[in-house]
């Protein structure tokens, strides 16, 4: 059975990032690699290695700019295939934590299952137990049980990899952050690709620490990842502008109750900053682009 190697972003919050370490330690991870995105000059990345107190199973590499959540994840896979290319790769949230035999139970489905790529757990958000998504192109509406048209998807909040099963990035990194694992999910599904839920494996996930729900930040990236997913599962240009037009009506109605439920205009005014993230004016994925294509090595 192959070993398992961890895989966390940090984004300047050192506590939870070790509170998620210590529990993939502690579940059976021979090692954690802690990918920085906090891009601020090494700051939350020399906290981590202090806190550490020199552990060799962890290593903390710090990006020089934020590069979001799918690129740093590709990013943090390469460099654990360069030193460990049989391990397969524990990608865990930094704000959640792995229960007891999570990993154990994991490695077991994709032992049983070598046609799979991923094996996935239920993931606990404060007693709301869920695992895996579907996603519905045409509407951009997800949901927890199966819908005309949805493909499911697991979460990139955990799920276990086995790299040597799959050639691509794991990630379209054309998605800074939300989205990533729906279009995923699809791209499984067109490659005749399997993932496979665990039952007996159960994470928890405080869910949004970094982002925040309601928040510009949260708003505007979720608004930009429907526009893409729009734009990569779409078919050809017909295809692409009937999903438009069904996006302009859902994300409008969306706007408008989360407004309404967070007492906010953030989401409506995410509204038009969501729409120029995904077509071309987003300069933090610009910035991660042009690091990922000339990266420091490790």
């Amino acid at each position: 059975m192959s070993e398992i190697i961890g895989l966390t972003l940090n984004y300047r919050d050192a506590p939870r990032t070790l509170r998620c370490v210590s529990s993939l330690l502690a579940d059976g991870a021979v090692a954690v690699v802690v990918l920085d995105n906090s891009a601020d000059d090494g700051k939350s990345a020399s906290q981590l290695v202090l806190a550490l107190h020199g552990d060799s199973r962890v290593s903390v590499v710090e990006s020089r700019v934020n590069l979001g959540f799918a690129a740093g994840v590709n990013s943090g896979i390469e460099r654990i295939r360069r030193h460990a290319s049989e391990a397969w790769i524990l990608l865990l949230n930094n704000d959640a934590t792995v229960r007891t035999g999570t990993l154990a139970a994991l490695s077991a489905a994709l032992q049983d299952h070598p046609e799979a790529v991923l094996a996935y757990p239920w993931i606990d958000h404060g007693g709301d137990v869920r695992a895996e998504a579907y996603y519905q192109p045409w509407l951009g509406l997800v949901t927890r049980r199966p819908f005309p048209g949805a493909v499911p998807h697991a979460s990139g909040c955990a799920v276990l990899f086995a790299p040597q099963r799959w050639a691509e990035a794991l990630y379209d990194e054309a998605f800074f952050m939300y989205g990533e694992d729906a279009e995923l999910g699809f791209r499984l599904r067109r490659r005749k690709r399997q993932m496979v839920r665990v039952e007996h494996a159960l994470v928890d996930h405080e869910g949004s620490a970094s982002s925040g729900l309601g928040s510009e930040f949260y708003e505007s990236r979720m608004v930009a990842a429907h526009w893409l997913l729009a734009r990569r599962l779409a078919s050809g240009v017909a295809q692409r502008r009937a999903m438009y037009a069904a996006r302009f009506a859902f994300l409008g109605t969306r706007a408008v109750l989360r407004s309404l439920r967070f007492r906010s205009v953030v989401p409506i005014q995410a509204l038009a900053l969501g729409w120029r993230l995904a077509h071309g004016q987003d300069p933090l994925r610009d910035l991660a682009s042009r690091e990922r294509a000339c990266p420091r090595r490790s």
